[in-house]
């Protein structure tokens, strides 16, 4: 005898309860390790832009800043 009513009707609920709360945490913990990788991609991108940038325009190659010429009337 087939009969789905009491006891058996809540367990099946139950099982459909947890399955579906077991599917959006596994659907979370995706998106969540998914946004880890993307954010360490663009930290690391950007770190290397910025020393490819220092490594093409380095500090020494431009010198001092330009002074005032003596007797300008400008001191510093």
């Amino acid at each position: 005898m087939d009969d789905y009513s009491g006891a058996a009707a809540g367990i099946g609920i139950g099982v459909l309860i947890f399955g579906f709360l077991v599917y959006i945490a596994t659907l979370a913990l995706a998106l969540w390790i998914g946004y880890l990788i993307m954010r360490t991609a663009v930290k690391n991108g950007i770190l290397r832009a910025d020393a490819e940038r220092a490594r093409m325009h380095p500090a020494a190659q431009h010198g001092a800043p330009p002074t005032s010429p003596p007797g300008s009337g400008y001191s510093q």
